[in-house]
């Protein structure tokens, strides 16, 4: 996997960290706030991550 699909399993982990926190902290509730809040630092990751490694995709080639 390179760095570009990487970066996305990242922000879908921080996006998931975010519910997670948010759901405990509403008593067992989902909340949209901490949903948000989530969605925006995983997508700014994602973004930033791909922007840094360029169009060569990582380390690898794409062997394809």
């Amino acid at each position: 996997m390179n760095h570009r699909q990487l970066a996305l399993v990242y922000g879908f982990a921080l996006f998931l960290l975010c519910c997670a926190i948010g759901y405990d902290l509403n008593d067992g509730h989902p909340s949209i706030p901490w949903a948000l809040a989530g969605a925006a630092a995983g997508t700014v990751l994602a973004v930033a991550v791909r922007k840094r490694t360029g169009r060569s995709g990582g380390s690898r080639g794409s062997g394809r």
